[in-house]
């Protein structure tokens, strides 16, 4: 009597000894495909960082004005006045420097061309600025109505000497009386605008035409003046930032201690902008005007003081395309990039060797 034998049971499926399930190898492939796709994804992001910077070379003649000449010590303010002039614009980027006696600047476009250029350093409105202390202040009155008989022509320089006579007089009776006068005039076009002379005290109207104000001889002018910049205050209102030169801030630290409690006009083209009210000792040489300014009105203000403080004139000359070189960013992005990619390459390729050697190693 015979009986059937029992079939040997069949063991589960097992791998190969170091080799890899269905799944592992998904897993390998999925893990390989995102890499490669990040790192393409990084390729595309930084795409920027290889492609030239368009850029521009400015070419600035400079001029001396009268009582100056060209020297190391003017070129050297010219490239300042360069450099602040651009940063007012946004360019704070600008490589400066000089060749012979232009001045040369080159940066990143900004969205500036040569028309911007030319405006931006055209011969522009120069500003005379003067600090003089506030003796005597009163409120300006309406304008009193014309007469009918037309005013005879006067030359313009008899209507300056005019008007000097008048109104920077020392004799304290002329004074009370031109301030009174003035005050009925703050509405029109000032002939003096300018033209008044900074040793002798003035009579003159806020830029809102709503003061009168007797001044004292002026204590500092615009020569003095290192940078005038546009900014904001505490408060966020536009101011333009001051910064005297050294024997200027010793004078104004000192002037400002000695007269606490008391006002001092910042005058421009012999209109006050602001007659602030001296707080306590300012030191270091730096101020701000304050005013009526947005920042369109800021920056040109501030522009106007520069070109009237500076000992040369800066005059558009010439512009023209030009390749930056990459920056230090861009170039440490590139090696970045490039250090990724050797080593996205070696995992890749390493990851597809062994799965390769496991597929054949495994027995049949």
């Amino acid at each position: 009597m015979s009986f059937a034998q029992p079939a040997p049971a069949v063991p589960p499926y097992a791998p190969p000894r170091g080799g890899l399930t269905p799944a592992a190898k998904f897993l390998v492939l999925l893990v390989l495909a995102v890499l490669i796709a990040g790192y393409a994804l990084a390729v595309f992001l930084t795409r920027g960082v290889w492609a030239d910077r368009e850029g521009i070379r400015l070419t600035l003649s400079v001029q001396a004005k009268d009582g100056w000449a060209l020297s190391a010590d003017t070129i050297e303010q010219a490239i300042t006045a360069t450099e602040v002039r651009l940063g007012d614009y946004g360019v704070a980027d600008a490589q400066i420097g000089a060749d012979g006696n232009d001045v040369v600047a080159t940066f990143p476009r900004h969205g500036l061309d040569a028309e911007a250029l030319k405006e931006m350093f055209g011969p522009g409105e120069t500003k005379t600025l003067y600090v003089r202390p506030v003796i005597h202040a009163i409120p300006a009155k309406a304008s009193p109505p014309s007469g009918i008989n037309p005013t005879p022509a006067v030359e313009p320089a008899q209507r300056i000497a005019d008007e000097k006579e008048l109104r920077q007089g020392t004799n304290p009776s002329i004074q009370i009386l031109a301030l009174q006068y003035q005050a009925t005039r703050c509405g029109n076009d000032d002939v003096l605008a300018g033209h008044d002379d900074p040793n002798l005290p003035l009579v003159t109207c806020s830029a809102d035409g709503e003061t009168v104000y007797l001044l004292a001889k002026s204590i500092l002018g615009g020569d003095q003046i290192e940078t005038a910049e546009p900014g904001t205050d505490s408060a966020g209102r536009h101011v333009i930032d001051l910064q005297f030169d050294n024997d200027a801030a010793q004078a104004w630290s000192d002037f400002t201690a000695a007269n606490i409690g008391t006002q001092a006009a910042f005058a421009i083209d012999s209109r006050v902008v602001s007659a602030p009210v001296i707080r306590e000792r300012i030191p270091n040489g730096g101020t701000q005007i304050s005013g009526d300014f947005d920042e369109g009105s800021a920056r040109d203000l501030a522009g106007g003081i520069n070109r009237g403080a500076s000992p040369v004139a800066l005059t558009y000359s010439s512009s023209s395309d030009e390749k930056l070189p990459a920056t230090m960013l861009s170039m440490l992005i590139r090696g970045a990039v490039i250090v990724s990619g050797m080593g996205v390459t070696v995992v890749v390729i390493g990851a597809l060797v062994y799965l390769l050697r496991t597929r054949r190693s495994r027995p049949v």
